[in-house]
């Protein structure tokens, strides 16, 4: 691992706040479209854009609920692999990354959308590296034969699995809610600024 993969995998939550606040700051300057030439695109192609990416911000965020409900769900001390960390082995990055390449898509910058993409690609394998050397030392051979069997980026459907039940405290079910939600509160703030451009109440940078 090099040294940079090492340092974002230590730091990986700050960086993260920091690229949310610089997408954040072009959204908040930036007519929608302008700097990926959609304001001059069809409006058909505005709107594919903009539902497919809401698509993926809504499925991320049921993904994620979904994920966080079957961790808050395991006991402590055991290793999660039924429901959706019975498909692929890191869920939850798998729904952050479709949720961010949506919320791109959603707010009319596939540009931006694609540049996720390829910094999560370069970047989070580090992460998911170190995660599993971790796991790997706690559970020992019981994870290697996980891994052995399920994928680690594209879930596997065929692999799926459930228990007849879960207990989910509601005070972690809340949270889970809540922690997911965030894809869906940010297109609502994108629709807010959006309407703010258009009354020029906002300064365009672009």
């Amino acid at each position: 691992m090099s040294a940079l993969a090492r340092h974002f995998a230590h730091h990986r939550i700050a960086w993260s706040r920091g690229v949310v606040a610089t997408v954040l700051a072009v959204i908040l300057l930036t007519p929608p479209g302008r700097l990926s030439g959609l304001d001059r695109a069809p409006g058909w192609l505005v709107d594919f854009c903009e539902v497919f990416g809401y698509v993926l911000v809504v499925t991320a965020t049921l993904w994620r609920i979904w994920c966080e409900l079957f961790i808050a769900g395991t006991k402590n001390g055991e290793l999660a692999a039924d429901g959706p960390y019975s498909t692929v082995r890191n869920p939850l990055y798998v729904g952050s990354f479709v949720g961010a390449v949506g919320l791109g898509f959603a707010v009319q910058q596939p540009l931006l959308a694609i540049l996720i993409g390829v910094v999560f690609a370069l970047a989070y394998p580090a992460v998911v590296a170190e995660e599993e050397a971790n796991l790997t030392r706690i559970f020992g051979e019981r994870y290697r034969e996980y891994c052995a069997r399920v994928p680690r980026w594209i879930p596997d459907f065929a692999l799926y699995r459930e228990p007849a039940s879960i207990s989910v405290p509601p005070r972690q079910m809340r949270r889970a809610i809540l922690d997911a939600m965030w894809f869906l509160w940010a297109f609502a703030l994108w629709r807010l600024i959006e309407i703010l451009h258009n009354e020029h109440l906002l300064p365009n940078l672009f």
